[in-house]
């Protein structure tokens, strides 16, 4: 009994310090290891087994190889083209705009990407229609509909950071997300806003873009050819080694680690870089999820949320009910604290609710870890989110009528995509 009480106030202490931010949060679970294995709940290796992880080692490797595809000549290429198209047609200006963020949206963090956006667009005329201000806050909406989607580059460890959250927990490998789950239900909700950005833009108002929060993107020329080629290889075997992955068993989580070997022994990335991807905070905060997942999972705490959920919404709830409540939940919570923290901290909760009633968690956890990156309506939401309000200079209440509609949308689609392909009460 002690023990459970020990892992739910880790628990609380774990959801409070992602809302306030005030340390990383791989700190924040790296305290929640250090106590498990100070007060015996685990033993030391069970408590750091996390960093061992093949989930773990899988994102730090990820994280690593698409920080070295971004010092590609990627960036430079696209602008041109896009200098190039705005010329011709402003229609056909946005849609290469959207597919650019698309692309961009499963290869690198969300930040960069608004910022890289930012920069394509600072040459816009203010005045036009088609100017910074606005296309800066569209592209980032389409951003947040995509990203982490495609199971490519990044967007391919999507699913694996979602499992580390509630492995622990749900120990049927039948009920652990596949590769391609995270696509099949976010499809429809991506492709839903995304048309709708392509016709709303004009919902954002038009202000001076403002550059000045906008990290400077160094010129990518400034790598040798021989190491852009050897990062493109690399990049590609990796995205293979997910491509086959079902072919390919567990060897597609050593592929990106081997990637990063020959990136470093080639010299294509410095050892510095590679300690600095491989070491960042969200690589100790996977890590540490894993671990508090295991003892949510054995010290019975899952047992108790999910039996105090079910009180709430009753013996049987509907599939479709319990699908928009945590849609909504994770809406509200993301506009307050982080979205990997707010995916953190409800999945488990998610999973816990489904084993005790018998439900298939996998639309649940889809919608959560879907819809943690989709609140745009206040700066609040991410960092991202509030770059592109800062770059834009908007303010929330002028942005409501582009905004509200999105996420409107954005909960109908998810609840009814999850709901086809991952009912609640399956057959």
């Amino acid at each position: 009994m002690l023990h459970m009480y020990i892992v739910l106030g880790l628990l609380i202490f774990m959801i409070a310090m992602f809302f306030t931010g005030k340390v990383p949060y791989g700190v924040t679970t790296m305290t929640c290891c250090v106590v498990l294995a100070l007060t015996g709940v685990m033993d030391i290796s069970g408590a750091f087994s996390g960093l061992a992880n093949k989930t773990t080692i899988l994102i730090a490797s990820m994280l690593t190889v698409a920080f070295a595809f971004g010092k590609t000549s990627l960036i430079n290429k696209i602008r041109a083209q896009m200098d190039r198209i705005k010329e011709k047609s402003g229609l056909a200006f946005i849609v290469f705009l959207f597919l650019v963020t698309i692309v961009l949206a499963q290869l690198m963090g969300r930040t960069a990407i608004v910022s890289i956006i930012a920069l394509f667009l600072v040459s816009l005329d203010d005045k036009d229609e088609i100017c910074g201000s606005r296309m800066v806050f569209a592209a980032f909406s389409v951003l947040a509909a995509w990203s982490l989607k495609i199971p490519m580059g990044l967007g391919a460890t999507a699913s694996a950071t979602a499992n580390a959250y509630y492995e622990g927990i749900i120990n049927n490998p039948d009920l652990m997300l596949k590769t391609g789950d995270m696509f099949k239900v976010s499809a429809i909700p991506a492709i839903a806003l995304t048309v709708y950005a392509l016709f709303a833009w004009k919902l954002i108002p038009k202000n001076s873009i403002n550059t000045t929060n906008v990290k400077e993107v160094k010129a990518t020329a400034e790598i040798s050819k021989k190491d852009e080629t050897i990062i493109n290889v690399v990049f590609i075997a990796v995205l293979l080694g997910f491509i086959f992955g079902s072919k390919i068993g567990s060897l597609m989580y050593v592929i990106p680690a081997a990637g990063v070997l020959v990136l470093i022994y080639t010299k294509a990335l410095s050892t510095k870089e590679a300690v600095n991807s491989l070491t960042s905070d969200m690589v100790w905060m996977i890590a540490g999820v894993l671990v508090m997942s295991d003892a949510i999972g054995k010290s019975g705490v899952g047992d108790l949320i999910g039996n105090g959920l079910l009180n709430i919404l009753g013996d049987h709830p509907s599939g479709m009910v319990v699908l928009f409540v945590f849609a909504v939940a994770t809406i509200v919570m993301t506009t307050f604290m982080s979205n990997t923290g707010t995916a953190a901290v409800l999945t488990p909760i998610a999973a816990s609710l489904s084993l005790v009633s018998g439900m298939d968690p996998r639309g649940i956890v889809l919608i959560i870890n879907i819809a943690s990156i989709m609140a745009i309506a206040f700066p609040s939401g991410s960092a991202e989110c509030a770059l592109a309000f800062a770059i834009g200079q908007h303010a929330p209440a002028k942005l409501l009528k582009y905004t509200i509609p999105y996420l409107l949308i954005a909960v109908v689609t998810l609840v009814l995509s999850a709901n086809f392909f991952y009912p609640v009460y399956p057959g």
